[in-house]
């Protein structure tokens, strides 16, 4: 059950409840409600976000909330949540991400990470990056120069970067990726 479905109904319950007039007697019911509303939603918040959290966002009331929710995070939460993300989608056939650090000063993102088939850690390091927003435009990510602390692989991402299979900026279209990487970058 999503965050936003939880939401959702207590929303409509606090509502018909004033629309009926039910035993609504100042504000105590009022900020119960509210408390309930408050208590679910940040459960719901803490819990661990599923692949489709990320994946398959519209614009309805749900991904509105879980913006807003994500925003409210402090930092090292909305990265956790980043990194916890990673492991349970992208990187789930061929690692674990261990660590992931974001200066915002720096411009730096390090990220180890314990590869199948690795004895020890390989660590990535994208500086200095770049998040460009332009007017009415979606905003671009642009990771700079991309280290890895194994030679091979080192060799096989900047092959990549040159041959344009990976790009040298990505284009952030979901607006919910708009949040989050507007929020830890």
């Amino acid at each position: 059950m999503s965050a936003g479905f939880v939401i959702l109904c207590l929303v409509r319950r606090f509502a018909s409840e004033i629309a009926l007039g039910s035993e609504i007697t100042g504000s105590s019911r009022i900020m119960a409600l509210l408390s309930t509303l408050l208590n679910r939603a940040t459960g719901l918040i803490l819990k661990r976000m599923e692949f489709s959290d990320f994946f398959n966002v519209g614009s309805g009331l749900a991904d509105t909330v879980k913006m807003v929710f994500f925003r409210m995070l402090p930092r090292s939460a909305q990265i956790e949540k980043v990194r916890a993300e990673l492991n349970r989608g992208l990187l789930k056939k061929y690692g674990l991400l261990t660590s992931l650090e974001i200066d915002k000063h720096q411009k730096m993102i390090r990220a180890d990470l314990n590869l199948k088939g690795e004895n020890t850690a390989v660590r990535i390091t994208l500086s200095p990056y770049r998040l460009i927003q332009e007017t009415n435009k979606n905003p671009l990510f642009e990771p700079g120069t991309i280290e890895v602390s194994r030679e091979w692989l080192d060799t096989l991402i900047k092959n990549l970067v040159k041959t344009s299979i990976i790009p040298e900026r990505i284009e952030i279209k979901n607006p919910l990726h708009q949040v989050v990487v507007q929020s830890i970058l």
